[in-house]
């Protein structure tokens, strides 16, 4: 196997990883390609399973479930390895979770915990509770969404991870899961709190979710001009990274903001773009005009 060829997957496979921390996703899925091509010609079984999986990573947060979940199930009957086997768990719970398959997702995820047993690697470890905390929230076991979420923070400090990937993720969820709980106050402090780390860490995706996450708490405590500032943020950042699903929650948010602060024009605009995206639910926009789902609604499932 040619020693440059590898490197070159190596070096392709840890800037795609840096990317995916940095909530730079399009970047991250093209040094993945890269990667996987080389390992295709190298045909080695093993290091193809690794892109496969890497690559599905990227497409997953980009929000391509469909493509995030090929060759997944089949990596997983294949492969031996726990590092493999837990990527290619994790990544199918989370594609499973974003389609309301939570039951699916919670066995795939407890997979990914059980190969993470194995491995000496607490950044993992905590992102899988972090993960399985995620499915309990979306079923709407807050309590116990909140337990994994505080277990995760405790694997981060025993791994000695700091502020690093993915204490900002995780802190960011503990704190939305407790605005769930209408513990407003307290989930804004503990979003503050993962919004500097985020930035510290460079982490754009996680910082977007704390702006959505502020505006919601600001409009759901009626500091509405707050969460209009969070919100237009949020919507900024999710308009040049293209995150759809974050697009999705800004138009709603927004419009409800605007709503309640009697600005029809900007709330009929905001609401109109978000009526676009869903041509299939035609009476949408005036649904939401006209009922206020805001305590029932949850940004963090499937929308």
């Amino acid at each position: 196997m040619p020693p440059d060829v590898v490197a070159r997957y190596s070096e392709l496979t840890a800037e795609g990883t840096l990317q995916v921390r940095r909530g730079e996703f399009r970047l991250a899925a093209e040094q993945f390609e890269a990667a996987l091509q080389i390992a295709r010609e190298l045909n080695d079984p093993h290091l193809i399973h690794r892109a496969v999986c890497n690559l599905s990573t990227a497409r997953l947060s980009q929000g391509q479930i469909q493509e995030a979940e090929k060759g997944l199930r089949e990596i997983l009957l294949k492969s031996p390895d726990p590092n493999i086997i837990f990527i290619a768990s994790s990544n199918l719970a989370s594609a499973l979770r974003r389609q309301g398959r939570l039951q699916k997702a919670l066995l795939y995820a407890k997979r990914a915990l059980r190969a993470s047993d194995t491995i000496d690697n607490y950044t993992w470890k905590a992102t899988c509770h972090n993960l399985i905390a995620n499915i309990y929230m979306n079923m709407s076991y807050l309590d116990d969404a909140m337990a994994e979420y505080r277990f995760a923070l405790t694997l981060s400090q025993r791994g000695g991870l700091g502020t690093s990937y993915p204490v900002d993720y995780i802190k960011e969820n503990l704190g939305y899961c407790s605005l769930l709980k209408k513990r407003y106050r307290q989930g804004i402090a503990i979003i503050l709190e993962a919004l500097q780390i985020s930035l510290a860490n460079g982490n754009t995706r996680c910082l977007v979710e704390c702006y959505q996450d502020l505006c919601f708490a600001y409009m759901q405590l009626k500091e509405l001009k707050r969460a209009e500032e969070y919100g237009e943020k949020a919507l900024a950042i999710a308009t040049e990274k293209d995150y759809k699903d974050i697009l999705k929650n800004c138009y709603y948010l927004l419009g409800e903001v605007n709503l309640l602060m009697e600005n029809e024009e900007r709330s009929d605009f905001y609401f109109d773009r978000l009526q676009e995206l869903y041509p299939h639910l035609p009476v949408l926009k005036q649904f939401l005009r006209t009922f206020d789902v805001s305590n029932i609604i949850n940004l963090k499932n499937p929308f």
